[in-house]
């Protein structure tokens, strides 16, 4: 009966995680950097950061269940402003969808009596990631360290796992220096 009531919670986290897929559209997945610090109060602690808000995803994050937004010149919002950035260019989705998927990934991890922040979700699933290109995207790899969380697996080893398989590619053969011009024309002559 617990086998079946733990493929059920995967199957409605891994809906849910669709479900947000389908509605992270930006019309900029950059968001305007300079924005101002806001004035709406509720806007930090918004369950999802909507597009149009008035913070950032820095700010956002930074600001979560505090009573007002920090600046965007809060050393935590530079911080969290520079992670998304670098997410953003490994994964390729926007900061707003990345900012909303580790919130959404807290949730879940805590729903699992499982506690993890949203910035040390985000510092760590950045951190594993490899190059531009070779990684599949935030949602995915979210989804993957959620699974093995759920599975039992300690925080350590589930990110050497997602390492391994996201993480930067080791070349297997070992590789020779360049050869010279001279060398490269003496052995491709027609």
């Amino acid at each position: 009966m617990r086998l079946r009531s733990r493929h059920a919670l995967i199957h409605a986290a891994t809906l849910a995680i669709a479900a947000l897929v389908s509605s992270c559209d930006d019309d900029d997945p950059k968001h305007d950097k300079h924005r101002v610090t806001a004035q709406n109060e509720n806007a930090s602690s918004e369950a999802w950061l909507q597009p149009g808000s008035p913070l950032t995803p820095a700010q956002w994050l930074a600001s979560r269940n505090l009573a007002t937004p920090r600046s965007i010149d809060d050393p935590e919002v530079k911080r969290l402003a520079a992670r998304l950035d670098q997410a953003n260019k490994l994964y390729r989705e926007s900061e707003r969808m990345i900012a909303n998927r580790t919130v959404q990934l807290e949730a879940m991890l805590h729903d699992n009596g499982i506690r993890e922040p949203a910035s040390g979700i985000l510092d760590d699933l950045t951190r594993i990631a490899g190059e531009v290109g070779q990684t599949e995207g935030f949602g995915a790899v979210s989804q993957h360290y959620f699974n093995l969380r759920s599975s039992n697996m300690d925080r350590r080893q589930a990110l050497s796992t997602l390492e391994a398989r996201y993480g930067r590619r080791k070349s297997r053969t070992p590789t020779r220096p360049l050869s010279t011009s001279a060398e490269y024309e003496t052995t491709h002559d027609n």
